[in-house]
């Protein structure tokens, strides 16, 4: 049985899924801290994930949600993308007003113009960091406070 803290957590990483899958970018300030770190690592290099891009190669980390948004709404304007928790999540509690959450997930993603060409999926583990704090009508809520996500593995096929 999970704490109302965990149940509340594990609803805002749903949300976090949905709104990045539906392009929803402005809804996330409404579960993420403006001040939110992410990164994203090979687990088994333990190496920053880099990607390539027209401007050349990106380490996927960044400082704050304003950087992760800029990279992530603009590359997935022409992406259809699923993501998909797996499991309740395993929650350490730092403190009352932290916690430390592991969740699995599996994502996938495709070109949105067509049915044929290119899709991959790939999969892994965010650990993460959740605080309480106070949403925009002053409520205590439950917000991403730091990321790291580790993939496991990512194939993508033509």
């Amino acid at each position: 049985m999970s704490s109302p803290a965990e149940s509340r957590i594990q609803s805002q990483k749903l949300r976090y899924c949905r709104y990045i899958d539906t392009q929803q970018f402005p809804l996330l300030t409404s579960l993420i801290l403006p001040s939110c770190t992410f990164n994203f690592i090979d687990y088994f290099s333990s190496s920053p994930i880099v990607e390539p891009s027209a401007a050349g190669p990106v380490t996927l980390a960044f400082d704050s949600l304003a950087s992760w948004t800029a990279y992530f709404s603009d590359k997935f304007k022409a992406l259809q993308t699923m993501h998909l928790v797996s499991g309740a999540g395993e929650f350490t509690s730092i403190s009352e007003d932290e916690y430390e959450v592991i969740f699995a997930v599996i994502y996938h993603a495709a070109p949105k113009e067509g049915e044929t060409g290119w899709q991959g999926a790939g999969g892994g583990h965010y650990h993460e960091r959740w605080v309480k704090g106070k949403d925009g009508e002053g409520k205590e809520d439950w917000f991403l406070k730091s990321v790291r996500f580790e993939r496991l593995y990512w194939k993508y096929t033509e």
